[in-house]
């Protein structure tokens, strides 16, 4: 196989959906990573109308079940096997406390622990000595979030889920800036890099009041920024600037370049500066691998 291989993460709708058919117009055989195959399915019809002579296809993927994770690599290898993109986008918000079959919060599970088994799934799949992409898909919420590792799956204080939310977002962040680093260490044609939609009109909002135009709170926000919330087509332009753009490196970090990163063109994007924390990014790197039991970069050599 020549083409080139991207796989998205929740590719069947919003911000996923848009990324997914600017990849194929860019020549990309696209993998739809989704949760529900139905669902899946009719966004890849819609996808094959759109874009004539799109190469697509379907691989079932629940990002909060590891056995899932792994099921998905199994496929993706047998019909597959070689991969030049991986687009972290999945995601969840505000959802009420969940846990999944091994007890991690949904939105952990969802936003943070599962992009990072899939990672590390999916990294030896990577097409040897050529320049190969991974972008994590990042929020704006990130910025008013801690990471804290003492208690990083609400298990000992209050869950408040917009909380919850903006810690996975900002754990992600430093996943992806530490991964980079690893990555570089070890001379890796694989590039990582983060970016995020700023505030868009999408369905992963529907559990959030903050954004749920369904309640008084959400349609008093969406209406005051109606005219700077951007589609989800015009959202999807940071993470495909960051999958495609040729003047990246890695540990970049883009976002919409209008007011307050809401909307606009691709941008480079503020960071917490906890994401920055090479210290806190280690710590989260090995509870990481522990909470998912599986290894990614362990043996990095010295600094």
């Amino acid at each position: 196989m020549t083409e080139r291989v991207a796989v998205i993460t929740g590719a069947n709708t919003g911000i996923g959906y848009h990324t997914a058919a600017q990849l194929a117009r860019r020549g990309y055989t696209v993998v739809m990573a989704c949760r529900s195959r139905e669902r899946a399915d009719e966004a890849r019809a819609r996808l094959l109308a759109e874009v004539p002579g799109t190469q697509a296809l379907v691989i079932r993927l629940d990002l909060a079940e590891p056995g899932s994770i792994q099921a998905f690599r199994r496929e993706f290898d047998d019909r597959l096997g070689v991969l030049d993109l991986l687009i972290n986008n999945a995601g969840i918000v505000g959802v009420p406390l969940t846990r999944n079959s091994v007890g991690h919060e949904l939105q952990l599970a969802t936003n943070y622990l599962g992009p990072f088994a899939l990672t590390a799934a999916l990294l030896p799949s990577f097409r040897p000595d050529t320049p190969t992409r991974i972008v994590n898909v990042g929020s704006l919420a990130h910025r008013v979030a801690a990471l804290r590792l003492d208690d990083f799956n609400w298990e000992r204080r209050r869950y408040e889920p917009f909380r919850a939310y903006a810690r996975s977002k900002l754990a992600m962040l430093a996943f992806t800036l530490e991964l980079s680093r690893r990555l570089r260490r070890r001379g890796s044609d694989i590039t990582a890099l983060c970016a995020h939609p700023g505030f868009a009109a999408t369905e992963i909002g529907r559990y959030n009041r903050l954004t749920n135009p369904r309640n008084p709170v959400g349609r008093w926000i969406n209406e005051r920024l109606r005219a700077r919330i951007a589609t989800p087509q015009e959202a999807s332009m940071p993470t495909v600037h960051a999958a495609c753009a040729e003047d990246v490196r890695g540990g970049d970090y883009f976002g919409p370049g209008g007011w307050l990163e809401i909307g606009g063109p691709p941008a480079p994007a503020k960071l917490n500066p906890a994401a920055r924390d090479e210290a806190l990014a280690r710590r989260l790197w090995e509870l990481s691998q522990a909470m998912t039991g599986v290894r990614l970069l362990a043996d990095d050599p010295p600094q």
